[in-house]
Parts: structure tokens; sequence; C-alpha cells
């Protein structure tokens, strides 16, 4: 009869260490749901790089609208994969602007590019290159 509480007592044990570690973690719901939100951010962050290639494109100007041109042709989403819903770019001075995109999950990390807001917008700002700072690729030729 001790043999039998004992096994009981042990797949008890194990019960409540899986539905703790589900509690704790979130389960595999909530990884999706992460896994969903890195995917807008890699999105929003490949989408800055595009609203530079555009600026310079267009005189150091940041551009109306983000899309893809012959210069600035890159194979970019700029809906959210998931539920299909354009991300959001807003000009909001002469050199910032806002991307944003639908989150599932408040933001974690207080850095990087999730720095987003609670309405999930990043706000960045365009640094043109100036005459003492060559553009991104530029070759500076050798006086020697």
């Amino acid at each position: 009869m001790t043999k039998g509480w004992a096994t009981l007592a042990i797949a008890l044990l194990a019960l409540v260490a899986i539905v703790a570690g589900l509690v704790l973690t979130g389960g595999p719901g909530q990884a999706r749901k992460e896994r969903r939100d890195r995917e807008r951010e890699s999105d929003l962050s490949h989408l800055s790089r595009l609203v530079g290639c555009l600026a310079r494109e267009n005189g150091n100007r940041l551009p109306e609208s983000v899309r893809t041109t012959p210069g600035c042709d890159w194979q970019l989403r700029l809906a959210d994969p998931f539920t299909g819903a354009p991300y959001h770019y807003e000009v909001t001075g002469p050199r910032s602007y806002l991307l944003c995109a639908a989150f599932e999950l408040p933001q974690r990390r207080p850095h990087g590019l999730s720095d987003r807001d609670e309405s999930g917008c990043i706000a960045r700002v365009f640094i043109p290159a100036g005459p003492q700072r060559p553009a991104a690729g530029a070759t500076i030729p050798y006086r020697g």
C-alpha cells in the first residue's frame, strides 16, 4: 500500500511542476505571441533601413510613404504577416518618424528596436550623410 501512495505522490508532484511551469512561462500560446512579435520587430527594423534609403534618394528628406523604388528595391513586408494589417509610417518632424505595428504583448526590453511605446510605435530619427561623413558603402579615394 505504501508503494501506491508513493507513486501517487510522485505523479501529483510532477503534475504540479508541469502546471507551475506553464503558469510561469505562459505555455505554447505565449511562445507563439512572442515569436510573432519578434517578426513584427524585425519587419520594423527592415522598414527603418528602407526609410533611410528612400530619404537619401529624396535629397535627404523623409519620404511621404514607405514603398520600394528602383534604387531601394528591397523585398520587405509592408504589412503584418499574421493579420494582414499594413504597418503604419508617420513623419513627425523634418528628420523624425514613427513606425508602428499591432503587437500582441507589451514591451519587455527597455532598449534596442523594441523601445516601442504602449501603442506599438517606435520613434526614429534619420541622420543624413554629411560632407564629412561618407554615405554607407561609399569609397574614400586614397590621397597618398
